[in-house]
């Protein structure tokens, strides 16, 4: 494999598996990562032979988000242009996944943050191992997800739990995210290519046929129901959960961006009320003015592991 190949592409039973071969980076994705997955999504998508599409990370992540030194550098450069371009093709390329006529499958077997989680939900069906988890830590270094999981997450779990673990940053565990639908087979090592076999042969259901989560989510989703954010923001405690579970939210969202977390708010309240196409069109319309902000930049730039200093400009 020559050092600018990250994309490895096999055929097994019919499921083409293309593969992020970074683990350096855990996976990470930048325009070259996105350029050959393109490349290899196309193939498979034109060979005949190919019945499914499969998607994998060597090493403990999946995908571990997006490049932050690739966004971290255009920002500082002034230039923005390199960071639309790439979140507009990715987009398009994850939209592609999403509705492609053979089934797509992530294949999660370890952690995925932001990027990472985004491409998993935009597959069809997803393949978790016990070892699978599911973050957006973008509210904690300036930022809001900019492929499509605050769209994604919210028509699967319903829009106030999606806005708890987006604004949170909480991680998502294999258990959390097989009884909350995102996980849609549940599989040990030996048993993943034959979990997406099945997947492929029965072909993937319908990711947001039940949005929503069983009963015993409702009181993290009323932390966020009715403008629960900004009440959590200014001290007042939510209706239908309990003061300790409130403060605790509060001391966590208070470590975030104060301007991320009113993108958030804002953005996957007009996304709810649309259809997909359109939610996406409304996420990047506000890219510009969010790579522009001090938020952005203080945590774009801080060492992972510490936490920016934030002001909310």
């Amino acid at each position: 494999m020559s050092s600018n190949s990250y994309v490895e592409y096999e055929i097994k039973s019919g499921v083409a598996y293309i593969t992020i071969n970074r683990p350096e980076a855990l996976n990470a994705l930048n325009p070259v990562v996105v350029e050959q997955l393109e490349k290899a999504f196309t193939k498979a998508e034109n060979d005949t032979a190919v019945k499914g599409i499969a998607f994998c990370g060597v090493g403990k992540a999946f995908i571990a988000g997006a490049d932050i030194k690739f966004f971290l550098e255009n920002v500082k450069a002034g230039n923005l242009e390199p960071n639309i371009t790439f979140t507009v093709d990715g987009h398009k390329l994850l939209r592609r996944f999403e509705t492609c006529k053979k089934p797509t499958v992530a294949v999660v077997a370890g952690l995925s943050l932001g990027g990472g989680s985004e491409v998993a939900l935009a597959c069809q069906a997803i393949v978790g191992t016990d070892k699978a988890s599911f973050a957006f830590p973008e509210a904690g270094i300036g930022i809001y997800p900019g492929l499509g999981g605050m769209i994604r997450t919210a028509r699967m779990l319903g829009n106030d739990l999606a806005k708890y673990y987006i604004t949170t940053g909480k991680t998502i565990r294999a258990g959390d995210a097989a009884a909350l639908g995102i996980i849609t087979k549940m599989a040990d090592i030996d048993g993943i290519e034959g979990a997406v076999e099945q997947i492929v042969l029965n072909g993937a259901p319908d990711k947001y046929a039940n949005p929503g989560a069983p009963a015993e989510y409702d009181h993290i989703a009323a932390s966020m129901a009715g403008g629960g954010l900004k009440k959590l923001l200014s001290g007042e405690i939510p209706a239908g959960i309990d003061e300790e579970f409130a403060k605790t939210t509060a001391s966590i969202l208070a470590a975030k961006s104060p301007r991320a977390l009113k993108f958030i708010d804002e953005i996957m309240d007009a996304q709810a009320k649309v259809s997909i196409d359109e939610a996406i069109q409304i996420e990047l319309g506000s890219l510009v003015e969010m790579y522009s902000t001090k938020d952005a930049l203080a945590g774009l730039s801080m060492p992972p592991g510490q936490k920016a200093e934030f002001t909310g400009e």
